[in-house]
């Protein structure tokens, strides 16, 4: 007893004054980022309106997606050189801060991430919305703490805590923030993090939704969790969803390995010539590239056959990876969502195949238990997984099955000893700072 009231005493002590920051910092993460998600829906209708205008010539046409593609990209990563920091999604360096193993990022890590996503996003790469909101999130809640002169462990508190503000509006999922914040940042619930994520992520939210609205980021129409005799089902496409995360993750640290290998092209040449295969990619499939929330919404919606489905699969397996390489500010998070729906359709599609009609099963659900335990398969926390899933979707129905396939995937992926992604992206960067 004695030692909880130490510890409750120790945290209380400008307790007062982080709450304040929180509120604060939600405000401002709340309209940058919703200014954001406005900003590249806008930009993805214009791009899907441009490659569609330039097919009006198809023999030279299939050039300006190509040049905008590595002029964008290029541009992006020109951007990133004065601040090293806004590289990539940035989750790797807010849970370096969190363990005390780097420092906060430079107020301007803000403004670039938020125009470096826009021009990486919206020139086509397959990168999500969530990394720059995270970071952006997690700049302005350190930056408001040095301001308040707040102790050191307060502001890794802030920092954190404004992080899972920008997921949440991201991905419109107040409660999926906050346990991001706990389970993969922090490690731990403690008073004053508890606080302070919650004011953070609830405040952020609310500021958002003023101004975007309140609909759910992904319509799925009523789902039931099937028969009791497809939880087997659902176990074994978790566990397999695990090793393909493991391998995703591979493919991941395999491209940002090949990038750099070329050290003798200039960085933003490099990733010019990224930015150019995917809007080459975009040429040809103008609906597969960026962020990828609409085709999702099209694999969610149901009724799509497998050859559309293998078609997406491997284009998106290909261009995440290659898009993160280049190093442009952009998440992981949306693109894996798209994977994993397009696994769960799959599985599903080509099990009806066999299994008779009155035993058939849900592509939408599967797809949607996709999304989490692929999730879990790559980032390697689950209930974050579960909670912003069932945000997005508005869906309570399909938690027993998510419970089930993202055990299987924890289970496969820790038996193969495969590391979360954003432990070896840390690790990386801290190598790179020239640190442990």
């Amino acid at each position: 007893m004695a030692e909880e009231q130490t510890e409750f005493d120790r945290e209380m002590p400008g307790l007062g004054r982080a709450c304040t920051v929180a509120l604060i910092g939600g405000v401002l993460i709340g309209v940058i980022g919703a200014a954001f998600r406005a900003g590249l829906a806008y930009l993805g209708d214009r791009h899907l309106e441009f490659v569609t205008w330039a097919h009006a010539w198809p023999w030279i046409g299939w050039a300006l997606p190509v040049l905008l593609g590595a002029v964008g990209v290029a541009l992006a990563r020109w951007m990133v050189r004065p601040q090293p920091l806004a590289t990539g999604s940035g989750v790797q360096h807010v849970e370096a801060v969190m363990r005390g193993e780097a420092q906060a990022a430079s107020i301007w890590v803000v403004p670039i991430k938020f125009v470096g996503g826009l021009l990486a996003i919206g020139s086509g790469l397959a990168l999500g919305r969530e990394g720059p909101t995270i970071q952006m999130g997690a700049t302005i809640g350190s930056f408001l703490a040095q301001r308040l002169r707040c102790a050191q462990e307060v502001l890794r508190d802030l920092q954190a805590a404004l992080g899972g503000a920008g997921l949440a509006v991201a991905f419109n999922a107040p409660i999926g923030g906050a346990m991001f914040v706990f389970e993969e940042v922090a490690h731990s619930f403690r008073l004053r993090l508890t606080m302070v994520t919650l004011i953070g992520s609830g405040t952020a939210i609310a500021v958002a939704r003023a101004i975007l609205g309140s609909a759910p980021d992904f319509l799925v129409p009523s789902l039931v969790a099937g028969d009791t005799w497809t939880l087997s089902l659902f176990f074994i496409f978790g566990a397999l969803l695990g090793l393909l995360g493991v391998l995703y993750n591979k493919c991941t640290i395999f491209g940002l390995d090949t990038f750099a290998r070329f050290s003798k092209i200039p960085i933003e040449l490099r990733a010019g010539i990224v930015g150019a295969i995917v809007g080459l990619v975009s040429w040809f499939f103008p609906t597969l590239v960026g962020g990828g929330d609409p085709t999702a919404q099209a694999i969610l919606n149901g009724g799509m056959a497998l050859a559309p489905l293998l078609l997406i699969l491997v284009i998106r397996w290909f261009i995440g990876p290659l898009s993160y390489s280049a190093g442009t500010p952009g998440g992981l998070f949306s693109p894996l969502l798209l994977v994993g729906a397009c696994l769960g359709a799959i599985f599903a599609g080509a099990l009806n195949t066999v299994l008779p009609e009155p035993h058939a099963l849900s592509a939408i659900a599967f797809a949607v238990v996709g999304m989490t335990a692929f999730f879990t398969g790559v980032v390697r926390a689950p209930v974050t997984g579960i909670v912003l899933i069932a945000e997005m979707t508005a869906t309570t129905t399909l938690l027993v099955p998510m419970l089930i396939a993202t055990f299987g995937a924890m289970v496969s992926s820790s038996l193969i000893r495969g590391e979360p992604i954003y432990d070896t992206l840390r690790l990386r960067m801290l190598a790179g700072m020239g640190r442990k």
